[in-house]
This record gives C-alpha cells, structure tokens and sequence, in this order.
C-alpha cells in the first residue's frame, strides 16, 4: 500500500505536481528532506522529481531506501516515447516512469544554472532554428504545468 508522495523540486515545479497528486490520490506528500522523518524506510512510495540533463536526480538514494510504486519525471521538453524511454534507460529505472512537462523558471535558478540552461537554448536554436517555442522556453524561462498531464500515472496507480 503506498504510504506517500515524496518530491525533489529545485523551482517549484515538481513540487506543484506532487501537491495536484496528493490532493487527487488523498495521499501525503513530501519533500525528500521532510521525508526523512515522516515516512518509514522500505515503504512504498510514488516518487516525483527534476531532470538534470538526462538525470533523474535524487533517484539513486531514494531507489535505495523506499520502495517505489512509479516515478514522475519533470522536464522543459515536451513529452515523448522516446525521450522517456532514454530517461529510462539512463538512469536504470525498473519501475513505470511518466514524464510531466515542467518548465523553467529563471528567478529561482543560480547564476550557473542560467548560464548553462540559456547555452543549451542557444544550441537548441541553431541546432534547429524552426524550434520557436523551446527556443523561447529557454531565453524567456516557462511553465508547463498542467493536472491533467497527471492521467495516466493516477489511472496506473489506481490500478
């Protein structure tokens, strides 16, 4: 029986999608520091984070410690089989991963991160000059969040 939601977020959005997930499923959510003392180790848990380039991070040390029903992966990208079966592969996942589009948020980002996040949108332009709307994504930052985008892991967790 899965006892909570736990959550890395670094600019809200995961956090914003693990809330809309706790309401829906009348489950507890926490982040992965709030976590350590309010759910048991070997539990089961539904388990929501950030991408860093191709990284689920967090899922490592979290995968060690709880038992993980399925993963919510949140990205700038847009959604794909593809991209989510790369993350997959990547991070050697064995549980059901779903990719939530997320956003970026530039204010609550480092001076680093931003640096990095608008180079990678400045490859992203010349890579494929067509592409107006990450382009923009990664000049002017964005918010992707959506509950409904959250269907497919309530139905798999209702299952």
């Amino acid at each position: 029986m899965i006892k909570a939601i736990i959550y890395q977020s670094k600019t809200g959005h995961t956090k914003e999608y693990a809330e809309n997930l706790s309401k829906e499923l009348k489950l507890p959510c926490y982040s992965i520091k709030d976590a350590k003392q309010k759910v048991n180790k070997q539990e089961e848990i539904i388990y929501l984070s950030w991408i860093r380039a191709t990284s689920l991070v967090g899922y490592r040390k979290i995968n060690k410690k709880y038992k993980i029903c399925c993963i919510g992966a949140i990205g700038a990208y847009p959604k794909s089989d593809e991209y989510t079966k790369q993350l997959k592969e990547y991070n050697h996942i064995t549980q059901e991963l779903f990719y939530l589009r997320g956003g970026i948020n530039y204010e609550k980002l480092n001076k680093l991160y931003q640096k990095v996040l608008k180079l990678v949108g400045k490859a992203i332009t010349l890579e494929n000059p067509r592409d107006k709307e990450m382009s923009h994504l990664f000049e002017k930052g964005g918010n992707f969040v959506n509950s409904k985008q959250l269907k497919p892991m309530i139905e798999y967790i209702k299952e």
